[in-house]
């Protein structure tokens, strides 16, 4: 099975209704290993919504997708998250219906949370389903979140890490 193929079902779990889901599917390829930008891209629902991103001026070149971190999270001593803007230290998660249905992706989840907040990240986590429903409600957030940070290091103050 493809990557096309396994997409459509997964966004129509996701929520996301069927001309809705083909239309991501259509308008994001397949990420290779060498990818960069949005062809990293692991589904039609981070391609989306890091096209968007680059279309705001407050974002535009500000997020880097599917980033590794150097903090110890898995066997292998790193941490992946979907979207990272470094300069900010803001970090979008995406979660599909598979993060909620499953307890132990769901304590995962919460552990890497816990992680990028005690290593002074700012954790946005949104259902993969709201970037075709609530667009408008995620590109809010993070704009509320970068001015945050930006306010925070403007004053000298340390900013807490807050999970949505």
């Amino acid at each position: 099975m493809n990557w096309v193929s396994r997409s459509v079902p997964r966004l129509i779990r996701d929520g996301v209704d069927v001309p809705l889901a083909n239309l991501f599917v259509h308008a994001t390829p397949s990420p290779s290993a060498a990818a960069a930008g949005e062809d990293r891209a692991r589904s039609a629902s981070e391609a989306f919504l890091f096209r968007r991103l680059e279309t705001l001026p407050e974002t535009k070149g500000c997020f880097g997708l599917n980033v590794e971190l150097p903090i110890c999270f898995d066997s292998l001593g790193r941490m992946e998250v979907d979207f990272l803007c470094a300069e900010a230290g803001v970090v979008i998660e995406l979660d599909g219906a598979q993060h909620l249905a499953d307890a132990e992706a769901y304590r995962s989840d919460r552990r890497k949370d816990a992680l990028l907040q005690q290593n002074g990240y700012f954790v946005l986590r949104f259902l993969a389903e709201d970037v075709g429903k609530h667009l408008d409600l995620i590109l809010d957030a993070v704009l509320t979140a970068l001015a945050h940070r930006e306010k925070n290091r403007a004053c000298g103050t340390k900013p807490k890490s807050i999970v949505y």
